[in-house]
């Protein structure tokens, strides 16, 4: 999947990313990244370049791009 996100957008060279999948869409609408999000989407999440990235497989685009801070005190990642 990383190669088909990457001849979409530049992806960081030096890591590669966590990836999940949109499941229930419905327990993201309060957060504004996944707005546009739909149930199959995947998130890609690269922590050292701080970045994430909803991709839509089944049309083949890139949905929302943006940064994501990590908090050293915290387990998970949010997006900003």
């Amino acid at each position: 999947m990383t190669e088909k996100v990457g001849k979409l957008i530049a992806l960081p060279a030096d890591e590669t990313p966590t990836i999940a999948t949109v499941e229930d869409k419905t327990k993201l609408a309060d957060q504004a990244f996944f707005s546009a999000a739909e149930n199959g989407d995947k998130l890609l999440i690269y922590t050292k370049a701080q970045k994430a990235i909803v991709y839509r497989p089944s049309t083949n685009q890139i949905i929302n791009v943006g940064p994501i801070s990590i908090d050293p005190q915290a387990s998970g990642t949010t997006t900003q």
